[in-house]
Order: structure tokens, then sequence, then C-alpha cells
């Protein structure tokens, strides 16, 4: 099961890729819309969780990316990085979907990622964080 995780800002980008990357999570990113729908358009991925910032700077922005990847992967769980709440008013997330609205801990978004990736009825212990000692 792979992450592609979609953030304009390189510094937040790199930091949340080493967080998921320390818990053992398969990885793409991505910096914007056009490149996020390139890599779920190839079939050989198996994405399955979207983690995406909701302004992505110029271009359509997270919530038009997680539309089109919702069309193109039903099912696919949605977790939006964002600085905007106003962006989320009116709008309450399905099942699928869930905000952490930064700053955030990037551990608590690992455990939210890694509980939606395990399967169902397995046992499951988070692995241990970078800020661990």
């Amino acid at each position: 099961m792979t992450i592609l995780l979609v953030e304009d800002d390189p510094i937040v980008r790199s930091t949340l890729a080493e967080f998921l990357e320390a818990a053992g999570c398969e990885l793409l990113e991505a910096t914007d819309t056009p490149a996020a729908l390139a890599l779920l358009a190839d079939p050989a991925r198996r994405i399955a969780i979207l983690v995406t910032d909701i302004n992505l700077g110029q271009g359509d922005d997270g919530l038009t990316l997680a539309a089109e990847a919702r069309r193109r992967l039903p099912g696919l769980v949605i977790f939006y990085v964002t600085g905007s709440p106003e962006r989320m008013i009116g709008r309450a997330p399905p099942p699928t979907e869930r905000v952490f609205l930064k700053p955030f801990n990037p551990d608590d978004l690992v455990v939210a990622v890694l509980q939606a990736a395990r399967p169902r009825g397995s046992l499951w212990r988070p692995a241990p964080s970078l800020t661990d000692s």
C-alpha cells in the first residue's frame, strides 16, 4: 500500500515524508495537483491514502485534488493538512477523510495513517516516533 503526499512547501513535505517513512510507509511525493494526478493515473501504483495540503499554491487546491482522486479511486482515505481551517467551514468531511490543522504533531498524522492502513481486525502497535529517545 502506498501513500501519496502532496505538499507545495518543501520543508513541510520533507518533514512529513521523514516521519511517514520512519514509520515504514511506502511514500510517493508531489508538489502540486498535476504531479499528483499523474501519479494517481499510473495503474502500477497502489495508492490507498492521500495526504494533501489544501493550499497548494497556484492552480488547483487540495480539495479539488481530493475530489478527483476520490473519483478515480473510490474508497481512497484522505488526510488534509492545512493552515487554513476556514476552507473547511460548512464542509463536513466523510468518514474516509480527516483534517489536521497546522501546526500539528507529525506523530499524530503517522498514527492516523497507520490506523487507516491496517487491515480490519489486526493488532497494531505504533512505530517509534522520531522524537522518541
